[in-house]
């Protein structure tokens, strides 16, 4: 599949723009320690091209097989289930927030930290995301209520889950608590 040639090809390409590919990478993802796995992906698939040498553009070519690895991993990143450890710690601590002060501290930290995220995003995208995670509406009735394809609906909604993943961990090392305030009201929780 892919002789001497290829890999003389492919170790060229990683030489010369290797260091661009990361950048490029880093920018798209948010994620450093993503870059090297989505590096050596490209790589992969570069090697098994055939017949590069009919490559007019192999700076140009490289950066596109680069944005479709990180289409991918997006569409992975929002398939991905959240981990229901912090969800359901969460959960518990809206539980105990009326009782305990500190929790109630944390409940509305939390609550604080999703309302900034969900700012930072387009207005329309904030809403696809409240209306389909928290309000439990279909992507076709959120078409019809914003009056948009379901395609672009579906669009935003990614868009939406991948910026409030990217939002940042908790100290702790946990989910953001972005993510994890949409998939404990996806749930049914209250805050």
């Amino acid at each position: 599949m892919s002789g001497p040639d290829n890999q003389s090809f492919v170790a060229g390409m990683a030489a010369k723009y290797g260091g661009r590919l990361r950048r490029f990478l880093k920018l798209r993802i948010g994620n450093a320690s993503d870059v090297p796995d989505l590096a050596q992906e490209v790589f992969l698939r570069l090697l098994r091209v055939q017949n590069h040498e009919e490559i007019r553009s192999p700076e140009a070519y490289l950066f596109t097989v680069a944005s479709h690895v990180v289409q991918q991993h997006y569409q992975k990143q929002v398939a991905t289930p959240a981990s229901l450890d912090w969800v359901d710690q969460f959960a518990d601590s809206q539980g105990a927030a009326t009782d305990d002060p500190p929790a109630q501290v944390e409940v509305r930290q939390r609550l604080e930290h999703l309302e900034h995220t969900l700012d930072q995003l387009p207005p329309r995208v904030a809403m696809a995301l409240i209306m389909h995670r928290m309000a439990g509406h279909t992507i076709a009735e959120i078409a019809r209520e914003l009056g948009l394809a379901e395609i672009t609906v579906k669009k935003y909604l990614a868009r939406g889950l991948v910026h409030c993943r990217l939002a940042g961990p908790d100290p702790d090392g946990r989910a953001s608590p972005a993510e994890a305030t949409v998939v404990t009201l996806k749930r049914g929780a209250k805050p």
